[in-house]
């Protein structure tokens, strides 16, 4: 019996799908989640903000290795507003959109770290709350300061493969599953500054998540060169039925 190859496969197969995208992964990199103009903003407004032992705010065994301060946990107008750009950075990225399909996210913590501070392994907990609750699903870490102004401060993760260690540009922001083990270096010189939050998904499973990822990757780039292809057009509702098999309402 003969089967005709679907000329959506055809199209992949023209050349090897490595060179044609980049291949999501479950660790995404946001590049510039925050413009000049909002990290000034947010410069100013650090000057404002009192801080405290992070301690406060951690639970279990991830209390005995922290060593670190965290904004205020008392009302603050200006660490208000601070949140707020950062909330709405993240909300409205389209890379976030599409990687993590946000259900919830956490207003974020901003932590500090100076010479001889750190975070040793821990992982996050699977619910938390900061003003209301969520499943944590994914961490964000919002890098705050340029990394040429202190040493060490290295968010290290491990994964299936191995370590991952991420020291990014101020304004960059890293998101992994909140299931992984992780930690930050001590910094031993200069000060790191970050925000920190907890995203609940549309789609909790890790795996799920990334091939949606994959499919909406691939289905945008073909969109791209023509939207009223019949391969976008089956992407497409491949995606939306795949989202309504796997979304958590």
């Amino acid at each position: 019996m003969f089967f005709e190859i679907p000329r959506f496969c055809l199209y992949l197969l023209r050349k090897p799908i490595l060179t044609m995208i980049s291949i999501p992964s479950s660790i995404i990199q946001v590049q510039q989640l925050l413009n000049t103009e909002q990290l000034q903003q947010i410069d100013a407004l650090l000057q404002q903000i009192p801080f405290e032992d992070g301690k406060t705010t951690a639970t279990g065994t991830a209390k005995e290795v922290k060593n670190n301060l965290q904004a205020t946990r008392e009302e603050n107008p200006y660490k208000r507003q601070l949140q707020q750009i950062v909330f709405a950075a993240v909300a409205g990225h389209p890379l976030v959109q599409t990687a993590v399909m946000p259900k919830n996210i956490l207003p974020p913590i901003i932590s500090k770290y100076s010479n001889g501070m750190e975070y040793g392994w821990h992982t996050d907990s699977p619910v938390m709350t900061i003003d209301y609750t969520v499943r944590a699903d994914l961490s964000m870490t919002l890098f705050l300061s340029d990394p040429d102004t202190y040493k060490g401060g290295e968010l290290v993760i491990h994964t299936p493969s191995g370590y991952v260690s991420y020291k990014l540009a101020k304004g960059d922001a890293v998101i992994y599953p909140t299931t992984r083990l992780h930690c930050v270096n001590p910094v031993t010189e200069g000060e790191r500054v970050a925000c920190v939050t907890w995203l609940q998904s549309l789609v909790k499973d890790t795996e799920k998540r990334e091939l949606l990822f994959q499919v909406k990757t691939i289905q945008e780039r073909i969109a791209a060169k023509d939207m009223k292809s019949e391969e976008n057009l089956l992407l497409l509702q491949v995606y939306s039925n795949l989202m309504r098999m796997w979304t958590d309402l």
